[in-house]
């Protein structure tokens, strides 16, 4: 599937590498810039995506559950809240769901899809990688960066699966995004450089990694034994191994 392929050089490449800390500080600053309401159980809603037919909507929350802690490990080893916390939301027909965003069920899913089609599987491999360097996030005519994965590929998904768990596979994949995008802007407040792989490219690169490993391609001794080293729960696909499993991203 072409619209999947990098279409330049990305390995050991300073513009690429240059183009992504852009895009993740401008979607870190952007986060920033969004109003928050500070009283536990209420929040200023943003809409991130919304599906053509509006059935289906996805947004963020300010300020998030971690706003209101003082557990929250900062890099520095002190520990407070996280202010610029964001609540992920998934919305079918207005009503905002009690969706499950752990690890656990994005990988269930992931499994199940495995056992559907090989080509879907791929195709959200190749998604995820591509996720995890934003080479889907466009920006609009403010500027503002938006998750935009290819519609050929969308497509190819929506036929295959058309809901998961209750929401369409395009829901999920939004809602897997303000997740990620979530996780930058917390690592990045609690004073790590997220240029060097913490919150969203751990993330996605793990997510690659397991699909890697249904698709028969990766090493499940590797995820496990990355797994029980810190960061604990992440284990990033290896460059070779994405070579391998998912040829249509064309990387060089």
């Amino acid at each position: 599937m072409d619209c999947l392929a990098f279409n330049r050089k990305i390995v050991r490449s300073k513009s690429f590498s240059t183009n992504v800390k852009a895009k993740k500080e401008a979607l870190v600053n952007h986060s920033k810039s969004l109003s928050g309401k500070t009283t536990v159980g209420n929040y200023d809603y943003h809409c991130l995506w919304k599906s053509a037919d509006s059935k289906y909507e996805v947004g963020v929350g300010k300020y998030g559950k971690e706003y209101y802690l003082n557990t929250i490990k900062w890099k520095d080893g002190h520990k407070g809240n996280n202010p610029n916390d964001m609540r992920p939301i998934v919305s079918v027909n207005g009503k905002e769901l009690d969706f499950d965003s752990s690890f656990d069920h994005i990988f269930r899913f992931f499994q199940e899809v495995s056992k559907i089609d090989e080509k879907a599987l791929n195709i959200l491999g190749c998604l995820m990688y591509r996720n995890a360097y934003l080479e889907d996030h466009k920006a609009d005519k403010n500027g503002v960066y938006k998750y935009c994965p290819p519609q050929e590929a969308i497509d190819y998904l929506n036929k295959i699966i058309p809901e998961y768990d209750g929401i369409s596979i395009e829901a999920y994949l939004h809602y897997m995004e303000a997740i990620a995008w979530n996780e930058d802007v917390k690592y990045s407040t609690l004073g790590y450089d997220i240029n060097k792989g913490t919150g969203r490219q751990n993330n996605m690169l793990t997510y690659a990694h397991i699909i890697s490993i249904f698709l028969g391609v990766g090493s499940i001794a590797k995820l496990c034994s990355q797994f029980s080293r810190p960061p604990v729960g992440v284990s990033a696909i290896p460059q070779n191994i994405a070579i391998k499993a998912f040829p249509d991203l064309k990387i060089y």
